[in-house]
């Protein structure tokens, strides 16, 4: 009986019928309802029926239907309230899990896929698609000379901004300072395009700090994913492209594709800038 009530508990939680506070109310109203008049059946079959035919040495009221009201005016709220109680238990278990579901897979401070879930994501693509990798330009200093509460607004901003444009499935928050999209269905020149659309968005925006105005731009590497790369090998792929990004002068975008081309004009020039 336990097991069973368990597994009945499970599967309201997984098909989300207590995901809201009314849905205890509408959960305890048909059963109360049920039960009340389960009760006033049973009461009337034993006391009335079974009294009357002598079954029962008890002293029978003369007006069976005050009977039947005092049992369902009793018999109905001590019902609601159980099933209200018994309902929000189930509730608030799982407001639990849906909690915890939202810290196992989303970063805490941005609400993007976290690297967990960001890589269960990228297993699932069909390809073409596009593996872009962010990392926002000199972030040490804007936390050093603006402390980290205006580096968590700009880490946030920039998170909007990515979810908006690509969708909540499509990026995630890898760590510090980095992020990382998906662009389904994208060739190199798309996901080129679009991300230099967003790149010069962001530079021209201004942030503001006490008095002090902030100026952002991030660099990214891409990779595309042809669906023979395993994940990590993309990944290796497209930090190599952002790392060429960033080492050729930063607020650029590079193309894993370019990376060798990019990288010999790099040590024509006199090898990387600080990274």
């Amino acid at each position: 009986m336990i097991t069973l009530l368990q597994n009945w508990i499970i599967r309201k939680i997984e098909t989300g019928a207590f995901s809201k506070r009314r849905d205890v109310f509408w959960f305890a109203v048909p059963r109360t309802i049920l039960t009340t008049l389960f009760a006033v059946g049973l009461n009337f079959a034993v006391y009335q029926v079974m009294g009357r035919l002598g079954f029962l040495n008890v002293t029978l009221p003369p007006d069976p239907l005050s009977d039947i009201i005092v049992t369902a005016f009793v018999a109905g709220p001590i019902c609601f309230i159980s099933y209200l109680i018994f309902g929000s238990a189930i509730y608030d278990l799982s407001v639990s899990r849906t909690s915890f579901e939202v810290l196992s897979h989303r970063d805490p401070l941005t609400g993007l896929l976290n690297r967990r879930a960001f890589e269960a994501r990228m297993s699932a693509m069909e390809a073409p698609y596009a593996l872009v990798l962010i990392d926002i330009d000199w972030f040490k200093n804007i936390n050093d000379t603006h402390g980290h509460g205006t580096g968590d607004e700009i880490l946030v901003v920039i998170a909007d901004m990515l979810r908006d444009e690509f969708g909540a499935d499509a990026v995630a928050r890898l760590g510090g300072e980095e992020f990382a999209v998906i662009l389904a269905g994208a060739g190199k020149v798309v996901a080129g395009s679009r991300m230099n659309a967003m790149r010069q968005y962001l530079a021209a925006r201004v942030f503001r700090s006490g008095g002090d105005e902030v100026k952002v731009t991030f660099s990214a590497g891409i990779a595309q994913g042809d669906g023979r790369s395993t994940y990590s090998a993309l990944l290796s792929s497209a930090d190599k492209a952002l790392y060429l990004a960033k080492a050729s002068g930063r607020n650029r975008i590079v193309h894993a594709d370019d990376a060798l081309q990019i990288s010999r004009d790099i040590g024509k020039t006199g090898g990387r800038r600080a990274i």
